[in-house]
């Protein structure tokens, strides 16, 4: 009981508020190519804004596939699953950033 002030103020490592914004921010820009993906469908290069917000995504099914990975707009299960994964990828890039800022924050402090 008597170190629970102590604890109070200190998130778990897992628990980041600039992955969560990034996280946030990467699924607003899926759900906003994809709007423009919608409005455009049937045109060329309809889902090029939705591409190249999950290139992270086809990236990495790229490598696991050895290349014989491809995605478009009107495969909404792959769409969805890039989100997630480049969400999560946002997530973990700003919590390792936080991390490093509350490291060296502690540092300069002499916390």
């Amino acid at each position: 009981m008597s170190d629970a002030p102590a604890r109070r103020g200190r998130r778990p490592a897992w628990l980041s508020l600039l992955g969560a914004a990034l996280a946030a921010l990467y699924v607003a820009a899926f759900l906003a190519g994809y709007v423009v993906y919608l409005k455009n469908a049937g045109q060329w290069l309809a889902d090029f804004t939705l591409l190249v917000i999950a290139l992270p995504f086809t990236w990495t099914m790229s490598a696991l596939t050895s290349g014989a990975f491809n995605m478009s707009g009107d495969e909404t299960p792959k769409v969805v699953i890039a989100g997630l994964f480049c969400a999560a990828v946002a997530y973990v890039a700003g919590a390792a950033i936080e991390r490093i800022l509350r490291l060296v924050w502690r540092a300069a402090t002499g916390r």
